[in-house]
């Protein structure tokens, strides 16, 4: 059995998932995707300023999970509140050896009691294109889709 503890911390510790987000991000690079040159370009540092802009103030709560035995972070989830109040499951990853085991079922239990502390009514998740594991994921948590955004990409003309 696993020996795992569960980390509630906020904006402070950003820092700590940066090897963890970079998996998460090639993993979105590894989607079948018109999309791929974003995550092929995006740094965790630009992440970081979103989330930290988007989360007005530091109103957000990172969960870490650590594996007790190795000591090494295996997962972790995001979860911000806008200025409206507005929760968003920003960012979650579970290694792939503990998947299966319900870190990712603690993870969304642990940020959804979070909003309903902080009172928040409308919560969101943004799930990349073609990451259909992700959209079972999230409707197993009442997450549906409202609307679909599409985006045209320009490429600068090549002479």
């Amino acid at each position: 059995m696993v020996n795992l503890t569960f980390i509630e911390t906020g904006s402070e510790s950003l820092d700590l998932i940066q090897s963890l987000w970079e998996k998460l991000n090639e993993h979105h690079l590894n989607q079948k995707s018109d999309f791929q040159e974003h995550y092929a370009n995006f740094t965790f540092q630009e992440r970081k300023e979103v989330l930290l802009k988007k989360s007005h103030g530091g109103k957000m709560l990172i969960i870490l999970v650590e594996d007790k035995d190795s000591r090494i972070l295996v997962a972790y989830c995001i979860t911000t509140l806008s200025p409206e109040n507005e929760g968003e499951i920003d960012s979650i990853y579970v290694e792939e050896r503990y998947r299966s085991l319900g870190v990712g079922k603690e993870l969304m239990k642990r940020s959804l009691k979070w909003m309903d502390e902080k009172g928040v009514r409308t919560r969101k998740v943004v799930v990349a294109t073609g990451n259909q594991e992700a959209l079972s994921f999230y409707e197993g948590y009442g997450f549906r889709p409202r609307s679909i955004t599409l985006k045209q990409i320009i490429k600068p003309d090549r002479k």
